[in-house]
């Protein structure tokens, strides 16, 4: 019986053809990889910045009414309300970050309610003649921020203070606190949460003539408009990245 003889073309590859191929194989393949993965990073990289930007600017938009409503700019919290849980020496402007204070009235109903009305100290009596001459109630609005404990980054909250004392009518806001603390009077409800990836929240104060006050660091004092700047940052695929946002509101009461 006659055997077909293989010819040298029907063999597949050689040892030294493999040994030849294989590097050159293996090394397109972690080009390759690599491209790929240092894209996929970037791609990371890209939309986390574009989340912390959305994130900053609707945090900070958020913030709109209580900046175009307020009364004053505080250096700390008003004599008259008080706060168990606030910093050892009370609430004062100049921390490092910045900590906004904010003076409001307080409303029966929220500020985009047509048929809100105005919230009076109970000083003379809540009906008479003598009840037109009771001082508007004021409310805190306290943006603080507080070292994380899982990571490098800080969170921004906003504490709300309200009168305890006697009111005519009654205040809309309730008074806040650390979580742990909610229940106990007269908190009744948790610090809001602004953002947990802070890395400095900047206040600066400007007056009527929009000439900053820079007595170190920018004072409340005469301010008629507040800029606030908030940088945010998250680590994502080994960079740490950061996006700072803005925002300018001139107060209209």
């Amino acid at each position: 019986m006659n055997r077909k003889r293989l010819t040298n073309d029907s063999q597949g590859f050689t040892m030294v053809e493999l040994l030849i191929v294989l590097p050159i194989v293996s090394l397109i393949v972690i080009i390759v990889f690599n491209y790929m993965f240092v894209s996929y990073g970037k791609m990371l990289q890209e939309n986390t910045e574009a989340n912390l930007r959305l994130e900053g600017e609707t945090m900070l938009l958020d913030l709109e009414d209580e900046l175009l409503f307020t009364t004053d700019y505080g250096e700390v919290r008003s004599a008259d309300l008080t706060d168990t849980y606030a910093p050892v020496g009370g609430w004062t402007y100049n921390t490092n970050p910045d900590t906004l204070i904010i003076y409001e009235t307080s409303l029966t109903a929220p500020r985009r309610d047509p048929n809100r009305e105005f919230v009076y100290k109970n000083v003379y009596g809540c009906s008479g003649a003598n009840s037109a001459f009771n001082p508007i109630a004021i409310n805190n609005l306290i943006y603080f921020t507080k070292q994380n404990t899982v990571n490098q980054y800080k969170t921004l909250y906003r504490r709300t203070l309200t009168p305890q004392y006697s009111l005519c009518g009654t205040n809309y806001k309730l008074q806040t606190c650390p979580v742990a603390n909610v229940g106990t009077p007269p908190c009744m409800r948790a610090d809001t949460i602004l953002s947990s990836n802070i890395i400095d929240f900047r206040v600066d104060y400007f007056d009527e003539n929009n000439v900053m006050l820079t007595t170190p660091p920018s004072s409340p004092f005469s301010a008629e408009k507040v800029k606030l700047t908030a940088i945010l940052g998250q680590s994502m695929y080994g960079k740490n990245l950061s996006v700072e946002t803005t925002i300018t509101m001139k107060k209209i009461n």
